[in-house]
């Protein structure tokens, strides 16, 4: 998608945050002419920045052309989960949560147009669902988490009231048609809202009724650490 509509980013800095951000797990791969076409930015000033990026390890380029994310974004995720009192305090229910319904548990909250998995539990996973830590899905391509935090972060609609009422969101093959899922919106004790909780697993061993038992474990072990689902 282009944002030729948008302002070209001016600064600098602007301008290298613009091109890191193009990358999504969806496409992880760009050519110049991509990135450039994304920001808006010209062939010229996009290839000045670019290879700053690559001389500072925040991108690398393959002998074909294209860029990729860095190590050194690893480097930066590390640190931040180090530093991260938050994602600290909501690992320990994510796993807790897992292990009681047996199911894969995550926690996405918003990053622009996406939803970025900041905590999983690895403990039961099918790979066929796998979203890593720190991987993105576009928010457009549905699923329990995204209509969540949509719900709670966009415009108002109908839909966006009647979800946030009811405090949860099933989804069966929205993204994935042998899965399903029920999500939750996780507070702050203050109320801010933060992201959302999902639990998922095959849809053949899942009812909605299931699904909707899992909210009672869900509220008691985020307490434990300080927040709440409703």
């Amino acid at each position: 998608m282009s944002n030729k509509s948008h302002r070209p980013p001016s600064g600098v800095l602007e301008r290298g945050l613009s091109l890191l951000a193009c990358f999504t797990q969806e496409r992880p791969r760009l050519q110049l002419r991509e990135l450039a076409e994304l920001t808006g930015l010209d062939k010229t000033t996009s290839s000045r920045a670019l290879k700053t990026l690559v001389d500072w390890g925040y991108l690398e380029r393959s002998s074909d052309g294209s860029y990729s994310p860095g190590p050194a974004n690893l480097r930066m995720a590390s640190i931040f989960r180090t530093t991260s009192n938050f994602v600290s305090r909501v690992e320990a229910p994510i796993i807790s949560i897992s292990r009681q319904v047996g199911q894969t548990t995550s926690f996405f909250v918003r990053s622009g147009s996406e939803r970025v998995c900041l905590a999983r539990d690895h403990a039961h996973q099918d790979f066929r669902y796998f979203i890593e830590v720190g991987a993105s899905v576009p928010l457009d391509k549905g699923g329990a988490a995204a209509q969540i935090i949509l719900a709670h972060s966009d415009i108002d609609s109908d839909e966006s009231v009647a979800i946030r009422k009811r405090g949860y969101y099933i989804s069966r093959g929205e993204r994935h048609r042998h899965f399903a899922s029920i999500a939750t919106p996780l507070f702050e004790s203050d109320g801010q809202f933060l992201g959302a909780i999902t639990i998922t697993g095959m849809a053949l061993d899942l009812s909605d009724e299931d699904l909707k038992a899992f909210l009672a474990i869900i509220q008691k072990e985020v307490a434990a650490a300080g927040f709440t689902i409703a």
